[in-house]
């Protein structure tokens, strides 16, 4: 069993009686400052948490005092080896929720500053610690002192019989039928890194007198420092670098994600490991590339993403490898069955919140939907409702985690939206207030002297669109908007849109920003939202360009889209052949289609337009008319004659200079006359009547 042990009092006192109860015990990790450097062996302030995943260790201390990070305590909690203590300094139980929280510097919105802070989430996370059989509490009042805590057990830990049956399907991958990947899913220390390293080394053993070459790649290499911890003793005689062992002949090595797509890596076979943090569109990529490929992923982790991941990935696998297989590894190997520590830590941070069951929903009907506010005071007291809320973000979006708990229960700003069926919770939009900045503080952002935290959208519009009037606006941004998958396509997202719309108050403007897909990019399209930004980089974080819409809801906000639109259309055609001449034209083409920018091609234009589709004119010699073409067809819709295939060839060479060479390449088409001739093709399509 591992323990949880809590020091309860002043900081000074309960770094000083931690040192004391840790001085028999090596190797301690110090999560705070450097308070405690001179007692303990190493410390990492709690922003640098992560790179302690995939590690394993005998003893923890959390410093709340220094601040309460939940990503980083519910990171590290999870690396505690059965028989090991995790140590929680804080302050007094009962006080901790008045407690300023240096952690409430990242909650801060302006105007509101630390001190306006509602302490819930500490609240709610006090209660469960006093309350929990789990937790050993030792308060500064109570305290007499004891003995330091015992060494170390040692203990060697045999492979599970799932995680053997989880070896077995992975070494099957590489030597069955191609393009039938496998999905292994697993909470925290089941071993799924284990299996892949030991199946690594059986693999590489197995091909001894042959070239095999396995690469594994993740979110950070630390991530898989256990994958290759296990494979190493395994593999004598074979050569060690940093993420790499290696014969002459044979090879694990570990490649970064995009690495994997910019260079073409040789793989018999691909390890992808914690994948529900690697944006979708890669793995799809990825997916597309290596014929054999296992992915293993994390359920009820430090990421809280991994069932959001296994739903919509599951369609990307029916899709392109029917045939993909799932195994879940459910015994752990790091601690206990039924252990306390992991049972406190999913119930703390809500990682194992489901939404309401789907047979609750079997006779919806959308004009059933209650749609209402709740406070964040209410949701406090109904934990039900927190769960599902919560449990229904988890499945919208694959990075959600434990701060955005805190964040749902205390950031500043926030409202939320419920969508409910018989009580049930169907759907919620969370959103946030931004702008109405004053001119003193619109002056230091224009000047470059401020930027205030949490007011993406005015300052947006203001630094990248050249609309610094949208300061003074009043902005609600919907940060997160989630339906419950029995309903979806129900128009049960619309429903909630359409009462934002129509009861917000003092807001000049409505806004979203989001990571682009085509899926997403229609729904807000038919709501009325209107691109004025899209980003000139994709996001690490989903692997897509970031875009902001706005639907205005005043005079001024109509005014401000108008402006914005105007500048946006104008410079989306050039940027398309610098910046985003690798956007999809699946995104691009909605962007551009707009009614107000749809004149007809001059019939100078049309004419050279038509001998060119004849092939009596080649390509540069009618270079300008093919980009009034192309606008004009994506501005007023009529893009929509050009099948996908059609389309991509088209836009890409015309809008975005794609050489002849890659698009017969990326389309497999049979050289250059074979392009030139599609092209025509395209053109005449376009020109019909």
């Amino acid at each position: 069993m591992r323990h949880f042990l809590i020091l309860a009092g002043s900081a000074a006192w309960c770094r000083t009686r931690a040192a004391q109860l840790l001085a028999n015990r090596p190797g301690v990790v110090w999560i705070g400052d450097v308070a405690g450097k001179q007692q303990l062996d190493r410390v990492i302030p709690a922003n640098q948490a992560k790179q302690l995943l995939g590690q394993e260790f005998h003893s923890i201390l959390f410093d709340a005092h220094c601040g309460f990070d939940a990503d980083a305590f519910a990171a590290v909690s999870g690396t505690i080896k059965n028989h090991g203590y995790l140590l929680l300094l804080t302050p007094p139980l009962h006080q901790w929720p008045a407690f300023k929280d240096p952690d409430y510097q990242r909650l801060c919105v302006w105007p509101v500053t630390a001190d306006k802070i509602n302490g819930r989430f500490l609240q709610r996370l006090s209660s469960m610690f006093l309350h929990t059989p789990a937790a050993e509490v030792i308060t500064q009042e109570e305290s007499h002192g004891s003995a330091p805590l015992s060494s170390p057990v040692t203990s060697t830990t045999a492979s599970t019989a799932d995680q053997q049956q989880a070896i077995d399907a992975i070494v099957h991958v590489a030597g069955g039928h191609r393009s039938r990947p496998l999905v292994i899913t697993a909470d925290r220390g089941r071993g799924k890194s284990t299996a892949l390293g030991l199946a690594a080394a059986i693999l590489l053993n197995r091909h001894e007198h042959f070239r095999y070459h396995i690469v594994v790649t993740a979110p950070a290499m630390n991530a898989v420092a256990t994958l290759f911890q296990h494979a190493a003793p395994e593999l004598p005689g074979f050569n060690s670098d940093t993420g790499k062992l290696f014969t002459r002949d044979r090879s694990l090595r570990f490649v970064a994600p995009d690495q994997l797509l910019k260079q073409h890596k040789i793989a018999d076979i691909l390890f992808v490991d914690e994948a529900a943090a690697i944006p979708a569109p890669l793995l799809e990529a990825l997916l597309q590339r290596y014929k054999r490929t296992v992915f293993s992923t994390t359920v009820h982790g430090y990421e809280g993403s991994g069932r959001g991941f296994a739903i919509r990935f599951r369609d990307t696998l029916d899709r392109l490898t029917p045939q993909w297989r799932e195994l879940r590894l459910s015994t752990p190997i790091r601690w206990d069955p039924n252990d306390p520590l992991e049972r406190l830590t999913f119930d703390a941070f809500l990682m194992n919140a489901e939404p309401a069951d789907d047979n609750a929903f079997a006779e919806f009907t959308p004009d059933q939907l209650e749609i209402s506010r709740i406070t964040r005071d209410t949701l406090l007291q109904d934990e039900q409702t927190l769960r599902q809320i919560f449990g229904l973000l988890v499945l919208a979006h694959y990075r959600t985690r434990p701060f955005d708990l805190r964040y749902l229960l205390d950031g500043a700003n926030v409202e939320i939206l419920l969508g409910r069926y018989r009580g049930e919770i169907a759907a919620v939009a969370v959103a946030v207030r931004e702008g109405g900045f004053d001119d003193a503080m619109m002056s230091q952002i224009l000047s470059g002297k401020r930027r205030p935290h949490g007011h993406l959208a005015p300052q947006t519009l203001a630094l990248h669109c050249a609309q610094p009037q949208a300061l003074q606006h009043n902005f609600l941004r919907i940060m997160r908007i989630a339906v419950h998958p029995a309903i979806r396509r129900e128009g049960v997202a619309s429903a909630l849109l359409k009462e934002l719309c129509s009861s917000t108050k003092g807001i000049d403007t409505l806004c979203t920003s989001f990571g682009a897909t085509s899926d997403l990019l229609a729904l807000w399209r038919k709501n009325r939202f209107q691109p004025v930004r899209i980003g000139l980089k994709r996001e690490a974080s989903s692997g897509c360009h970031s875009l902001l819409m706005l639907h205005p809801l005043t005079d001024n906000g109509r005014q401000l889209l108008h402006q914005a639109q105007e500048r946006f259309l104008k410079q989306l055609p050039l940027l398309l052949t610098d910046s985003l001449n690798k956007l999809e034209s699946g995104i691009f083409l909605p962007l551009l289609q707009n009614a107000m920018h749809s004149s007809d091609v001059s019939s100078q234009s049309d004419e050279l337009l038509r001998r060119f589709a004849a092939a009596q004119l080649p390509f540069d010699a009618v270079f300008p008319e093919l980009v009034e073409l192309a606008i004009w067809a994506a501005r007023s819709g009529n893009a929509a004659r050009l099948n996908d295939q059609q389309q991509d060839l088209f836009f890409s060479r015309v809008l975005q200079r794609e050489t002849i060479q890659s698009l017969a390449a990326r389309l497999q088409l049979a050289g250059k006359r074979e392009v030139q001739r599609s092209l025509q093709h395209a053109v005449k399509k376009l020109l019909c009547e």
